[in-house]
């Protein structure tokens, strides 16, 4: 199997997080154009040729909360990224980015349960939003476990 190094992976990892990053800034400015295309789209399911005005600034504010959401998750994963590249995987500040990061899904999970108003294909979303954010809670919990027992073994040392 191929492998690469340690090294290269966490700096392939900052890059992605790098272009995520430039394309979530380039979509805040096309943002009400992609959100009268989504709108616009046929669709045999759901309530989409019933939008009214207000429900169109709904679906524009939370496609903005969103957007915001993953600019901040992603600003939590780079800071974790450099954390990791640093070798600073088990300490607070890496734990409290990783929690940030799942309470980020929780909220895009609450984001697209609310749109599912108008698009059903949203609660499907939403599950696998809720479903990331517990997962990253079980690793924040097991990171935070590992913390521990290293700051103990730092002590008895």
């Amino acid at each position: 199997m191929f492998r690469i190094s340690k090294k290269l992976s966490t700096n392939i990892s900052i890059t992605v997080a790098y272009i995520f990053m430039a394309a979530c800034l380039f979509a805040a400015f096309i943002m009400p154009p992609l959100v009268e295309m989504l709108i616009n789209l046929p669709d045999n399911i759901g309530m989409r040729s019933e939008i009214t005005n207000g429900g169109r600034v709904l679906v524009l504010v939370m496609a903005y909360l969103m957007l915001l959401t993953l600019v901040f998750a992603d600003v939590l994963m780079i800071i974790l990224l450099m954390r990791v590249r640093k070798g600073l995987v088990f300490t607070p500040k890496s734990i409290s980015c990783i929690r940030g990061i799942s309470w980020c899904c929780f909220f895009i999970c609450l984001v697209f349960a609310v749109l599912g108003i108008y698009f059903q294909l949203s609660f499907i979303l939403a599950f696998f939003a809720l479903f990331l954010g517990i997962s990253l809670r079980v690793v924040k919990n097991v990171i935070e476990e590992a913390s521990e027992i290293k700051s103990e073994n730092d002590l008895t040392v």
